[in-house]
C-alpha cells in the first residue's frame, strides 16, 4: 500500500515538472520576437557569429537576414539570398543559414525566422526556395518538412579554390 502511494505522488510530481517545463517554454516563447534586420544591426550579426562576421551583407539588396530576440537578446538568425534565376521566377529563396540559441531550440524560434524569411521573399515576388542540410540532421529535416518542404535527391559537389 505504502509503495502504490509512493509511486502517485512520484508520478503527480513527474507531471508537475512537465507542466513547469511547459509552462516555462510558452512564457519563454512569448518573450521572443522576431525581425528582419537591416543595415544598422551590424551589432546583432557580430554577436550571433563564430567567426568574422559579414555585415557588409546587410546593406544587400539581395540578402535577408532575420534574427530572433529574448529582450534584447539575440537567440537566432536565419539567413538567405535571393538569387536571380535566368528562366521562371526572376528570383527564388535560398535559405544558408538557420541557428538557435540551444536554450531556445525546440520552442518554435526557428519555425518563427524562417515564417519570417518567406514573407519577405513573398512580398518580393518570389514563390519558391530551398535549403541544404546534412542527410543525418534530423532535427533540421524535421523542421524543414514541417513547414512543407519536400526532400528531394540532389549530390552536392564542393570545390576549394587555393589562394594566391
Amino acid at each position: 500500500m505504502y509503495a502504490a502511494g509512493a509511486d502517485a505522488r512520484k508520478a503527480s510530481i513527474r507531471r508537475i515538472a512537465r507542466s513547469l517545463r511547459e509552462v516555462r517554454n510558452v512564457a519563454s516563447m512569448t518573450a521572443v520576437s522576431v525581425r528582419q534586420l537591416h543595415a544598422g544591426d551590424e551589432r546583432v550579426v557580430a554577436q550571433l557569429a563564430d567567426r568574422e562576421p559579414q555585415t557588409a551583407l546587410l546593406a544587400d539588396d539581395r540578402t535577408v537576414f532575420v534574427a530572433a530576440f529574448a529582450g534584447e537578446e539575440p537567440v537566432g538568425l536565419a539567413f538567405g539570398y535571393l538569387l536571380p534565376r535566368r528562366r521562371g521566377d526572376a528570383e527564388m529563396l535560398f535559405v544558408y543559414e538557420v541557428d538557435v540559441d540551444e536554450q531556445y531550440r525546440r520552442q518554435g524560434v526557428a519555425t518563427r525566422m524562417l515564417s519570417e524569411l518567406e514573407r519577405v521573399a513573398r512580398a518580393r515576388g518570389v514563390r519558391e526556395g530551398f535549403v541544404l542540410t546534412d542527410a543525418d540532421n534530423d532535427p533540421a529535416r524535421g523542421l524543414y518538412s514541417s513547414l512543407g518542404g519536400e526532400p528531394l535527391d540532389v549530390v552536392q559537389y564542393e570545390f576549394r579554390y587555393p589562394g594566391p
